[in-house]
């Protein structure tokens, strides 16, 4: 099974930043995803998680390091390689062209074809199979535009899975979702098996749904390993200026935080 993805000493600056020769926002940046794996990036705002998703999906070039999967340098290849390789849902919701539901599914299938390709009973199965991934078949339809901000969401994610993609980079998945869609998203990322990156904002669901987690606090690793390792009463203090419990789900006894107050920063 593909989909393995490994990041290497990786820095990044905006061009702004590299102008006034400051301190890159990403530093030397080292993780790894093997096959299958459900990866979490969690810490404050600014910390650089969304920089480095973008790095990984060949969006922002690094200025030194390397992403590779399966071997293969991403910022090497086409990005028509990518495309067929690595999906990608965004905070940010796009235009969508006067385009319906089914309309914006397809196009998860643009980078497997070539000019002039006719599409084939293979993607159509495709197609069903990512929308009723996201309980959206029923709304195929629909234009893309009468959607709210988590139906949309929902779209785009099957918009991904159409691609079959090796891997799936996810900036903040449940955005815009109640909370029974936030859990079935989550469920179905979790249940597809498919090599997974994602900047996650919520603590529980990234307790609950992620086999590791790296922490980034100003533009640095300063914490990675399963949830248990991670998620503890010293780190949230150190890294998110909070205090918490933090105790066992008694259904999926994965960590639990309970948010007590912010600490007041030291004058």
């Amino acid at each position: 099974m593909p989909g393995e993805l490994h990041i290497a000493q990786l820095s990044w600056s905006p061009a702004d930043l590299l102008r006034a020769d400051a301190a890159p926002l990403l530093q030397s940046i080292t993780l790894d995803v093997a096959r299958g794996e459900f990866v979490g990036l969690i810490g404050p705002n600014g910390s650089g998680k969304s920089s480095l998703l973008r790095c990984a999906f060949r969006y922002a070039k690094p200025q030194t390091g390397a992403v590779t999967l399966d071997g293969t340098d991403v910022w090497r290849v086409s990005p028509r390689w990518s495309a067929q390789h690595i999906a990608v849902l965004l905070q940010e919701l796009p235009d969508d062209f006067g385009l319906s539901v089914e309309q914006v599914v397809w196009m998860g299938r643009t980078p497997h074809k070539r000019l002039l390709d006719a599409d084939t009973p293979d993607d159509a199965v495709i197609v069903e199979r990512a929308l009723r991934d996201v309980d959206m078949a029923d709304a195929r339809e629909r234009a893309f535009a009468t959607l709210s901000g988590g139906e949309k969401q929902r779209v785009l994610l099957a918009r991904a899975l159409a691609q079959a993609p090796d891997v799936l980079m996810l900036d903040e998945p449940t955005s815009f979702l109640d909370l029974h869609h936030q859990v079935e998203l989550m469920r179905r990322i979790r249940s597809l098996n498919v090599t997974t990156l994602a900047t996650i904002h919520d603590l529980n669901l990234a307790a609950a749904y992620c086999d590791r987690l790296y922490v980034l606090a100003g533009g640095e690793i300063v914490a990675h390993g399963t949830p248990d390792d991670v998620l503890t009463v010293d780190l949230l203090a150190r890294v998110f200026q909070v205090e918490a419990l933090v105790d066992r789900h008694p259904v999926t006894h994965r960590p639990r935080i309970t948010l007590v107050h912010p600490l007041c920063p030291q004058l």
